[in-house]
């Protein structure tokens, strides 16, 4: 049951990183949305967090076309690639939302701007839980199927000596 959410959550995430990151760098889909992600992308190069510690700002398109070009590699990563580079895609994703939402909240935007951000968010950090739960659920179903094997092999090996012993007798 927990691969199957997992297998949902990122084919559902993916999905979405794949649209909004396209409607980032390409007025393809919608040229209305795309203005609007350029406006939006020129204010919060202004309150870029790491600004203070490094005295840089980013170029706002560059910062967009970055933030859009990860978008959909990670999108496609957790749609198509198995493995644990979903789990590192799953992380940078949640760093590139955390981000966001300090942006809208730095600009005082509000929660109406953020909300998508804090949706996927959530969305993100349950997709890691589940995948926590199920790998530790995967260990411990390991180690006890070790110990089962231990004490099968701990029988075998009573039985044989004992009738090794009633040989020898």
């Amino acid at each position: 049951m927990a691969s199957f959410v997992l297998r949902v959550l990122s084919l559902t995430l993916g999905i979405f990183f794949i649209f909004i990151g396209t409607l980032k760098l390409s007025p393809s889909i919608n040229d209305e949305l795309y203005r609007q992600m350029r406006k939006s992308f020129i204010k919060s190069a202004k309150v870029f967090p790491f600004a203070k510690l490094t005295g840089w700002k980013p170029n706002p398109h560059t910062y967009r076309k970055i933030f859009g070009g990860s978008e959909i590699v990670c999108g496609v990563i957790l749609v198509a690639i198995p493995g644990p580079v979903k789990d590192a895609v799953n992380i940078v994703m949640l760093l590139m939302m955390l981000l966001d939402v300090y942006s809208h909240w730095a600009l005082d935007e509000g929660l109406d701007k953020m909300s998508l951000s804090i949706v996927f968010l959530l969305l993100l950090t349950c997709r890691l839980i589940v995948y926590l739960q199920n790998k530790l659920r995967t260990m411990e179903e390991e180690k006890e199927g070790h110990g089962k094997n231990k004490n099968v092999n701990m029988a075998k090996m009573a039985e044989k000596t004992a009738s090794e012993l009633k040989k020898d007798q």
